[in-house]
């Protein structure tokens, strides 16, 4: 399991709509999967997680499998792994006296068990340069 956080100076609401709402405003190119810098990024309560880029391609990037805003969103994700051998992502918001604390849980699913040693080191690496991306955009 890995677990990533980082302390952003905004109230849980309003750090959970940076998150879910403009994810394409401060996700790192270099994380993105259309190979679009200007690609969309989409969360959204009714399942979907995906990038469009901006001639209209699109890529599953996973599955919303709860939305509790402003608390928690749980995801199936695609990832290096694909929609058959999902991982699973958790994110959560916590309330600090200072702002909020935005956790990721990731996670094996039995489905992505014999892979997951191999792409744990990528997936932690990726979260540090995800969620600092996202302090910057408070900064």
């Amino acid at each position: 399991m890995i677990v990533r956080s980082v302390l952003l100076k905004l109230p849980p609401l309003a750090a959970f709509a940076l998150f879910t709402q403009r994810a394409g405003d401060w996700w790192p190119p270099d994380r993105r999967h259309t190979d679009d810098p200007r690609s969309e990024i989409f969360l959204l309560p009714g399942g979907r997680f995906y990038e469009r880029a901006s001639d209209g391609r699109e890529v599953e990037l996973g599955r919303v499998r709860a939305w509790e805003a402003p608390v928690r969103i749980l995801l199936d994700f695609y990832i290096a792994s694909g929609p058959e051998q999902p991982t699973e992502v958790e994110i959560v918001f916590a309330a600090q006296p200072d702002g909020t604390r935005v956790t990721v849980i990731h996670r094996p699913t039995p489905a992505s068990a014999a892979i997951w040693a191999a792409r744990a080191p990528r997936y932690a690496a990726s979260w540090q340069i995800v969620l600092a991306a996202l302090a910057r955009a408070t900064a």
